[in-house]
């Protein structure tokens, strides 16, 4: 296409650009000019997909710290002041595994029990029971105990979970106790 002044097309900007660093680069070569040869180098762009990248692992990482409660964790707050039990829930069907957190003083041993009868909760490994002639004692780490699971009793209706402190000479006193009811069906 002509222009009406006579000249030939315009190139653009680029077209323009690519023009001139071949005509210099052209020119350096025969006068071999290292400097502008050097500069000639293509020029390496970064691709920026690591960012995205380290914004997930962040986001995982948030997520996962987040969720430290583990599926059937009971939620409670230390105390070490007051002896208290939490349930995971005071409504449980029977003969499923009814689980439960203790808090209180570290340095007392405790006595869990099931409507007056003494109960061992189990949590794996990380509980270490003492037996008493009151039945198994436990002591709480750093006021806490682990999520512990027993099995709920048959009877329909209600049922207490009770948590006695255990002296020095083998006897209990009560400390605090939650009500359960129990049903047969879901």
């Amino acid at each position: 296409m002509s222009s009406p002044f006579g000249g030939a097309r315009r190139r653009g900007d680029a077209e323009r650009a690519a023009a001139d660093r071949s005509t210099r680069m052209h020119y350096a070569r025969d006068v071999n000019d290292e400097r502008a040869l050097a500069d000639d180098r293509p020029t390496i762009r970064r691709n920026r997909n690591w960012t995205w990248l380290a914004v997930a692992v962040v986001v995982f990482a948030v997520l996962a710290l987040a969720n430290t409660r583990g599926p059937g964790e009971v939620p409670i707050t230390a105390d070490c002041a007051t002896p208290r039990i939490a349930v995971e829930t005071s409504r449980v069907v029977a003969g499923t595994p009814l689980r439960f957190r203790l808090t209180g003083p570290e340095d007392t041993a405790y006595v869990v029990t099931l409507d007056g009868a003494p109960v061992r909760g189990d949590a794996g490994n990380t509980v270490t029971y003492t037996e008493t002639a009151a039945g198994p004692a436990l002591r709480l780490q750093q006021c806490l105990s682990p999520t512990l699971a027993l099995a709920t009793p048959a009877g329909d209706g209600p049922h207490e979970l009770a948590l006695l402190r255990l002296a020095g000479d083998g006897t209990t006193a009560p400390a605090t106790a939650v009500t359960l009811t129990v049903t047969g069906t879901r």
